[in-house]
């Protein structure tokens, strides 16, 4: 699932994409404001809307707030910690690190990895250019560790040689 936000002008950026069994909009219903993203499906899914208050209702009669404010909680330090990167880490490490956190949330395990985002929403995704994704990919294509895939985006082949290569580059 891939996690956009719009801005007043109506410009659209993907701040992230989440896999299976993932709880979203807990925020909204935590602070009572107004959601602040927008979820579209990557792939078929099966997805369970529960009402705000039926919600709250569930998290209070099973003793749910704690583990749900932990959980809020650490989707809080991983946002700081991709802002981080992203104002500090070159654009081969902020791919390297965003194809990991993609993986790390597919549905699927295998030595491939699909990453099912364009080039456009990977440079949305780490505050760059698309023209630097394609840069940083280059080499990575070269050594046969990423290609693309047959229905668009990347195949992943080789996530820890990326990770080295892009460390090394900095």
């Amino acid at each position: 699932m891939r996690l956009h936000a719009t801005g007043d002008s109506g410009g659209r950026t993907l701040l992230a994409v989440r896999g299976a069994g993932e709880l979203l909009g807990e925020l909204a219903v935590l602070d009572e404001r107004p959601r602040t993203a927008t979820v579209i499906a990557a792939e078929a899914c099966h997805v369970h809307i529960v009402p705000a208050p039926e919600f709250l209702k569930f998290v209070s009669t099973h003793e749910l707030l704690t583990p749900l404010l932990r959980h809020a909680i650490a989707r809080v330090r991983e946002s700081d910690a991709v802002r981080f990167e992203l104002a500090t880490a070159s654009v081969p490490v902020r791919l390297a690190s965003a194809l990991c956190r993609l993986i790390e949330a597919s549905s699927t395990v295998s030595a491939q990895h699909s990453v099912p985002l364009t080039q456009a929403e990977l440079s949305q995704l780490i505050g760059a250019s698309r023209n630097a994704v394609g840069s940083a990919l280059r080499p990575w294509r070269e050594k046969g560790w990423v290609r693309t895939a047959s229905g668009g985006g990347l195949l992943v082949c080789n996530i820890h040689a990326i990770q080295s290569h892009a460390q090394m580059q900095t």
